[in-house]
């Protein structure tokens, strides 16, 4: 989480909206199954989306 933190901060996003992200794809990945890897990427993408 600390990674996505700094990422977040270096994009202009605070910490709330991260902590909303990765619960929600968490909790979308648990359904589908997908790997760490999977979700870390999906996390990263939304918040690039986020920030625009």
């Amino acid at each position: 989480m600390r990674g996505l933190l700094r990422f977040a901060r270096g994009l202009g996003l605070d910490e709330a909206t991260v902590r909303e992200i990765y619960e929600a794809v968490g909790r979308e990945a648990a359904e589908a199954g997908a790997s760490d890897d999977d979700r870390m990427a999906e996390v990263r993408k939304r918040m690039l989306a986020a920030a625009r």
